[in-house]
């Protein structure tokens, strides 16, 4: 057992489970940084159109992370106890879910491209630029499915130094293909959008094979399991974590494609505003992986704390992280606004464009203290203690009862320009954090799921 009486030990053991998440993420982000200011030399309605596509796979990976994160509920409990057995088990529940889930996207984005793209923007060079790239990065899909299962689940174990090395490598490959696939160099074709989607199917399939490698050629790896383990689950107990998990599911998958209808109300306001909007979103990205690191090792250290029945310890470490996490997301918040003033220039925007990036940067880091303490206090801590009901109807309810008519009054009714509009739909942010601080001090979230 670690001593996490101390705050000395507790920050070492957050950053020892969190900063791997972090800088695996923060080498995504950065490398999708790239990617955009790649793209961005082909011209805003390019970027608007990667833009859009991408959010498909956001509704794609958020609905995963929605499935994996119910399931990892029990991973982290059982790895309390150290019981490999069941872990085995909850990872092929995650594969299951996820081949189904990953496999329904696919096909919708394969098969309906534009007008998948059309639902967001009406500009025709838009939705061709969108379709041309959306029709091969859907093929990523179902290999990002697998992996995720490897790489979510080995944050429950301790084992997050792996799944990182695979990112670097095989993100580090997209950068370098998307260099020579986008606008032709070295004598390759110039493909543009349809070589950065070229370049991600790539990367993607060579991060799974490397997955897959480094975890059964380590000895002794607890997620190494043969397909019998996996799979080898009742039906007795898939209900059982389902009824948990489910929730999470629904959670997640409402919340993603609410903040995705935000990007319809954008793209009332244009081409531009989308590019604007984008630009902000991916260089805040930048500082959100290692907000987000930090909150998944929370979610870790929580369930493993209630997994081996140490409650009391549970509640107070959870009081403690929160501090710890705010704290250091005003710092984050105000890198990103001074880092963002310096990036936005390279996307190849419009002066007119640029300034209205800039204005979405200060805004968005202005939310950013506040938004990591719902992402803490939400999948962090009350998830962690089987709580999915609860942030459920809290998520579902904010995004959808206040963020969706926040942002369509704003751009139809008040016509406020990008940046207004983004600020005005933060503030469900501050309702969400007022609700779930009041549920972090009643203690309901504390449930023990695997007795």
């Amino acid at each position: 057992m670690t001593d996490l009486t101390t705050n000395k030990a507790l920050i070492k053991k957050i950053l020892t489970i969190g900063l791997p998440i972090a800088i695996s993420n923060f080498v995504g982000t950065a490398l999708n940084l790239i990617d955009n200011m790649m793209i961005g030399s082909r011209g805003e309605a390019a970027i608007a159109a990667v833009s859009i596509s991408n959010r498909i796979f956001f509704i794609m990976i958020i609905t995963l992370f929605g499935a994996y994160s119910g399931v990892g509920i029990y991973t982290a409990q059982y790895w309390g106890k150290k019981d490999i057995i069941n872990i085995r088990k909850i990872m092929g529940m995650a594969f299951t879910l996820g081949l189904a889930l990953s496999a329904f996207f696919t096909i919708g984005a394969t098969a309906f491209p534009s007008q998948i793209i059309g639902i967001f923007i009406k500009d025709a060079e838009v939705i061709k630029e969108g379709t041309r790239y959306l029709s091969i990065a859907a093929l990523t899909y179902i290999p990002v499915s697998i992996s995720f299962v490897f790489s979510y689940t080995s944050r429950s174990v301790h084992l997050t130094k792996f799944p990182m090395a695979a990112s670097i490598a095989a993100l580090s490959l997209n950068t370098f293909l998307n260099y020579l696939l986008i606008n032709g160099n070295l004598g390759f074709p110039e493909l543009g959008v349809r070589g950065a989607a070229i370049a991600t199917l790539t990367a993607r399939i060579v991060e799974l094979f490397l997955l897959v490698i480094i975890i059964y050629k380590s000895k002794d790896h607890p997620l190494a399991g043969r397909l019998r383990e996996f799979f080898g689950f009742g039906f007795t107990m898939f209900k059982k974590v389902i009824k948990t998990a489910f929730p999470v599911i629904i959670n997640e998958s409402a919340w993603v494609v609410g903040v995705s209808v935000y990007f319809i109300a954008y793209g009332i306001l244009g081409t531009a505003s989308i590019a604007a909007a984008q630009v902000s979103l991916t260089i805040s990205d930048l500082i959100w992986a290692f907000l987000i690191g930090m909150g998944n090792a929370t979610s870790v250290l929580i369930g493993n704390e209630i997994g081996a029945e140490r409650i009391d310890s549970a509640f107070k470490i959870a009081g403690r992280l929160v501090r710890m996490e705010f704290l250091a997301s005003v710092f984050l918040g105000l890198m990103y606004a001074a880092i963002g003033y310096g990036i936005a220039g390279f996307f190849g925007l419009s002066e007119e464009t640029l300034a209205m990036a800039l204005k979405c940067i200060y805004v968005n880091a202005a939310f950013i203290p506040i938004r990591m303490l719902g992402f803490v206090y939400i999948v962090g801590i009350l998830r962690s203690g089987g709580d999915t009901k609860f942030c459920m109807f809290l998520d579902i309810g904010m995004v959808w009862f206040l963020g969706i008519p926040l942002a369509f009054i704003s751009v139809l009714v008040f016509k406020l320009p990008i940046y207004w509009a983004i600020a005005v739909i933060n503030t469900e942010e501050v309702l969400k954090v007022i609700f779930a601080a009041r549920r972090y001090r009643s203690k309901k979230w504390i449930n023990i799921l695997i007795n």
